[in-house]
């Protein structure tokens, strides 16, 4: 079965091609090791060791989710490519998910030097829209309505724009 949904000039098809959320999930994991990055520069440049603390800290966080990211944008590869049932890409959202929440939940538990506060919370949302987005694509699995996975793809790019504030306001905090 093939759902076509013509958005911005691209096409989403549901089967055996690429989605554009999985493009920009790839291009997402680009950007983030790109700013992650200019992160450790940030990193190593600190004077305030408290600062860098929660810089290692925040670091090892993104590596964790750009790991987790790529990890699940792979497997629904494989899932486009007939390797897995729907009812295995369920069981592996539905795992991810949760991995998000605990990123979430990490996240929230940092210790931020007030200069880092905004940028946490820019980051924070954009693990959530994150999570959101392959709620959503779940439910797209289990339905087939395909404005579930318009709605999931614009999540997802939401998370992305999230990501990259987050990283600009961790670069340079007020």
């Amino acid at each position: 079965m093939t759902y076509h949904v013509w958005r911005n000039k691209s096409c989403i098809v549901y089967g055996n091609q690429i989605r554009i959320w999985t493009v920009t999930a790839s291009i997402t994991i680009s950007l983030l090791f790109i700013i992650l990055t200019a992160v450790e520069g940030v990193t190593a440049q600190s004077a305030v060791t408290t600062d860098d603390e929660f810089l290692s800290k925040f670091v090892g966080l993104t590596n964790k989710s750009g790991a987790l990211t790529n990890s699940y944008q792979q497997e629904i590869g494989k899932w486009e490519n007939n390797q897995y049932s729907n009812t295995t890409i369920m069981v592996i959202t539905n795992d991810t998910i949760l991995q998000i929440n605990d990123l979430i939940d990490e996240t929230n538990n940092l210790q931020i030097p007030e200069k880092f506060k905004d940028g946490i919370s820019l980051y924070t949302k954009s693990l959530e829209a994150e999570r959101d987005s392959y709620k959503l694509f779940g439910d797209f699995i289990k339905t087939g309505n395909p404005a579930l996975n318009e709605t999931s793809t614009d999540l997802l790019t939401d998370s992305l724009k999230y990501e990259i504030e987050a990283f600009k306001a961790i670069q340079t905090p007020q």
